[in-house]
């Protein structure tokens, strides 16, 4: 009998639910297995600047010239096998969430925001 071959894995996938980061994320990753991250910015729930994690890709953002939503989607997408499919309403939300594709973040970068938004206990 033929068995599929399990090209892609879509998770919901945020700053605030990280938990696939622990064993989904690097299982893809060993078996080519893309990752798609839906809901990348959360369910209404994109930290405000007013908040800590909010005012971290801020920082971040302010430092690249970019958004703090492209910042978020440079984290999610900075492993080799997940992108993001954000929702895109207008044109210009296409452009912006585009502009995440050309941010390096720097390890430190990355270090601030992952304490900003801890991915939890492995289960």
């Amino acid at each position: 009998a033929d068995e599929g071959i399990i090209a892609c894995n879509q998770v919901l996938y945020h700053l605030g639910e990280r938990a696939i980061e622990h064993m989904v994320i690097p299982w893809c990753e060993r078996h080519g297995v893309a990752v798609t991250a839906y809901s990348p910015f959360g369910q209404d729930d994109f930290p405000l600047a007013a908040s800590a994690g909010g005012r971290v890709l801020a920082d971040v953002a302010i430092t690249h010239g970019a958004t703090p939503r492209q910042v978020a989607l440079a984290f999610l997408t900075r492993q080799s096998p997940v992108f993001a499919i954000p929702k895109a309403a207008r044109a210009q939300h296409v452009e912006d969430n585009a502009g995440a594709l050309k941010l390096r973040l720097s390890d430190s970068e990355i270090a601030r925001i992952d304490a900003a938004f801890p991915r939890g206990p492995k289960p």
